[in-house]
């Protein structure tokens, strides 16, 4: 990234942080994201949680989720280069729902 994308992001971050309520966040996200971008969102969050948690082979999990093997394969190569810590995130933003 770019240090002015960097930047951005980080603000992004850290404007996403000041949501108090699920409510204001959906609102943020609608202002800022595209549907489209928020259903690829979406879509990545659930590739990774079905790696972590499912034990289905990419083709099952790009079926399931009506995405690409390649999306999925994507996934999986971010899974294996995320630290341990980051993978948690993933695996307990999961159980809590």
């Amino acid at each position: 990234m770019k240090d002015s994308s960097l930047n951005g992001w980080q603000s992004f971050i850290h404007n996403c942080q000041k949501m108090t309520t699920p409510i204001e966040l959906i609102k943020f996200f609608e202002l800022t994201l595209t549907p489209a971008e928020r259903e690829k969102v979406a879509a990545r969050y659930m590739i990774l949680s079905e790696l972590l948690h499912s034990g289905k082979t990419h083709r099952e999990i790009a079926a399931n989720l009506g995405v690409s093997i390649f999306n999925v394969t994507r996934g999986a190569n971010q899974l294996k280069q995320a630290d341990q810590t980051s993978k948690k995130l993933i695996q307990d933003l999961r159980e809590a729902t």
